[in-house]
């Protein structure tokens, strides 16, 4: 971090701290209402694409970066797991499953990380802290599995609550196998171009995959009926989701702490789960308020060190 006396303004670090806190964590519920009458994996392609060039044209425009074909081909093959894959995955999902489950569920990516990294990466083996956050956060899983009947879904919910939750952690479990394997794509030195990149190529794979699903099954009756309030969700998505509150972590990232800013990942599940229930309509069940803590609990301790250094944070 930079000397104190160019330390940004408590009001400007409020300010980005509550935009990745709550908009984050307003996601889930956006999703939900955009896949309620647009195709899910559509709705991820077109979001991607424009919050992809919206970042590239403000770099290139106003600061004169300019893109290379190698950066391209990493680009290409960096997005297809975080992108094509697991946020298919997440929005297939959000099909089946209330918001407020599904952003509980993604919360629990600071172990996927632990385990992933320890089993395939020759990461660090976890600490005693670590297996406490892992029994807590499948324990958490577990009520959440079991919640499953009278639950209130989402309009036009079809298919297994369970298979959904199970979209939702395979969405996490490919998301942190992307950030592994890509973790120096060399497709841009600045961070907003190459995420651009990433976003635009993924969204195009997205697009791409809907299109021959379409082709596939003769189905395009679904591009007829977006209703306002998906539309309304998707813009969202696009502008607050993809472009505000990804730049103010990025800008985070670089004169703050990183374990004081990975403190949204247990903040971003609690808000998940009040706007599923004070907006969306989401059931409260008594599940959900075993589950809540147990995870937010395995969070909190997949990502702090007792030692005090800093903890992990996640895009």
């Amino acid at each position: 971090m930079s000397s104190s006396d160019s330390r940004p303004s408590t009001a400007a670090l409020a300010s980005a701290y509550a935009l990745v806190y709550l908009i984050w964590g307003s996601t889930y519920l956006a999703i939900r209402f955009t896949v309620e009458t647009i195709p899910p994996i559509f709705s991820g392609g077109v979001r991607f694409v424009i919050a992809g060039i919206i970042l590239m044209a403000f770099r290139i425009f106003l600061c004169g970066d300019r893109t290379t074909a190698g950066g391209w081909k990493f680009a290409i093959m960096a997005s297809i797991l975080p992108f094509v894959v697991s946020y298919g995955f997440l929005t297939v999902a959000e099909t089946m499953v209330p918001s407020s489950a599904a952003g509980l569920l993604v919360a629990l990516e600071p172990l996927w990380f632990c385990l992933i990294g320890w089993i395939f990466f020759k990461g660090a083996k976890p600490g005693k802290f670590n297996y406490i956050g892992i029994i807590s956060g499948f324990t958490g899983v577990y009520f959440l599995m079991a919640e499953g009947p009278g639950l209130n879904l989402p309009a036009g919910s079809s298919g297994s609550y369970t298979l959904g939750l199970l979209l939702v952690m395979l969405s996490s479990i490919a998301w942190v196998f992307g950030a592994f394997i890509s973790r120096s794509p060399r497709i841009h030195t600045n961070p907003f171009m190459s995420s651009g990149m990433q976003m635009f190529s993924g969204g195009c794979m997205m697009l791409l995959l809907q299109l021959v699903i379409s082709a596939c099954t003769g189905n395009f009756a679904g591009f007829h009926v977006f209703s306002f309030r998906s539309l309304l969700a998707l813009g969202y998505l696009i502008i607050f989701g993809s472009i505000v509150a990804y730049t103010s972590f990025l800008w985070l990232m670089r004169v703050e702490p990183a374990g004081r800013v990975s403190t949204h990942a247990f903040v971003n599940p609690i808000v998940a789960v009040l706007l599923g229930w004070l907006i969306g309509g989401e059931a409260l069940h008594k599940n959900i308020f075993i589950a809540t803590p147990l995870i937010i609990i395995s969070v909190l301790l997949m990502i702090w060190k007792p030692n005090g250094s800093h903890m992990v944070a996640k895009k």
